[in-house]
């Protein structure tokens, strides 16, 4: 689960689809949408939207294992 600062209603909601579990059917669009939130706003790094934006199609695939085996977050 990745964590980030949230300072207003919109950024818990965003919060809440980042961290949706892999699986249910366009899981992984709702992450990336939350994930372009956060970059738009400073929180989320180049290198972490792209890892998001790369699984935004595989529902079951979960990016923040994908970041770790990148080296892009520990």
């Amino acid at each position: 689960m990745l964590q980030i600062a949230c300072e207003s209603i919109e950024d818990e909601t965003q919060m809440r689809l980042l961290n949706t579990p892999p699986g249910p059917v366009r899981s992984g669009i709702e992450r990336y949408s939350a994930a372009m939130h956060f970059y738009q706003n400073g929180k989320l790094s180049a290198e972490l939207l792209e890892i998001y934006r790369i699984c935004c199609k595989l529902d079951h695939e979960d990016p923040i294992k994908v970041a770790r085996l990148e080296g892009v977050i520990a």
